[in-house]
């Protein structure tokens, strides 16, 4: 499937498999469909000891556009997709999860739609281990939109990475991927230091939830609001001279994350006001509600949605 057409240029998939036997092949089969005419797709897997390996061997022997890699040692999920987009030849490069399953013109669609973006991204449809609809989509949840400054990834994050296509340069300028973070949330907010993220408003995957009343975060809160503050400080040390004043307001954020003390509470509280636009960006409510959200930062500090 790779050819020198530029009008289609180069896409490469790339996939980080982990003990993924069960649901599998319906994602593959969605990737190896897909009816964009140049793609490339490179699963890396990190040392499954189920039957993955050996599906991915079957995919790859049927596929010739399909590669395949194992990892002699168990590297996590974020530094796995880290690997595996360095291995990519693409001048676009895709995220791939091992659940979820592609409409088969999601790559063509987002391809035809991108322009000059440095990033696009989807909605996604909701669905149980099944794959039957749980009547929801991700913009349902949250404000799926355009983003065009990284102040909005301060906080929160939106833009799965099995929905999005991303500019090569910006992945590469985002290695190496932190660990503090999902890899989706650091070339979303890399992203928005190249230009305008755009959002194509249709769900075109089927997003698997495996229990839809997801197990809330057992971290202690100390370590939540140390993690934050990471995030924080890895995007504010990211910013160029370009986005000086953003990196500014990170910086500023960042030391307002220290204590529930007076000072650092009523400047992390002045900054959610004054930059709600941002902070609050993906959430689904009303001006008042926010303005809530905004005085509860006086008592409380908010980790990261991510």
């Amino acid at each position: 499937m790779l050819t020198s057409d530029k009008r289609s240029p180069l896409v490469t998939i790339v996939a980080a498999t982990y003990n993924g036997e069960r649901f599998l092949r319906p994602q593959l089969d969605s990737l190896v469909n897909q009816t964009y005419p140049n793609l490339e797709i490179i699963v890396l897997d990190d040392c499954s000891k189920d039957g993955t390996w050996a599906i991915l061997e079957e995919y790859a022997a049927r596929y010739p556009h399909f590669q395949i890699h194992r990892n002699d040692n168990n590297l996590g999920y974020i530094k796995n997709f880290e690997k595996v987009s360095g291995m990519a030849k693409g001048a676009y490069i895709s995220y791939a999860d091992q659940d979820d399953v592609w409409d088969l013109d999601k790559t063509q669609l987002l391809m035809d739609a991108i322009g000059d973006h440095p990033m696009i991204y989807c909605d996604s449809a909701m669905v149980d281990g099944n794959l039957e609809s749980l009547g929801i989509s991700h913009n349902n949840l949250k404000k799926l939109q355009d983003f065009d400054n990284p102040l909005y990834f301060a906080t929160d994050n939106c833009v799965g990475g099995h929905a999005l296509i991303a500019k090569r340069e910006v992945v590469m300028g985002s290695m190496p991927f932190p660990t503090v973070m999902p890899h989706d949330l650091w070339l979303a907010f890399n992203a928005t230091l190249h230009g305008t993220i755009l959002y194509y408003d249709k769900a075109m995957v089927k997003w698997r939830q495996h229990g839809f009343n997801v197990t809330k975060d057992k971290k202690p809160q100390e370590l939540k609001i140390r993690e934050a503050r990471e995030r924080l400080q890895t995007f504010a040390g990211k910013c160029d001279t370009a986005h000086a004043k953003e990196k500014q307001v990170l910086e500023e954020l960042y030391e307002s994350y220290a204590s529930t003390g007076f000072g650092d509470s009523w400047k992390r509280m002045v900054l959610f006001f004054k930059y709600k636009k941002y902070f609050l960006a993906m959430k689904r409510r009303n001006e008042f509600r926010k303005d809530m959200f905004c005085l509860k930062m006086f008592v409380k500090i908010r980790e990261h949605v991510a």
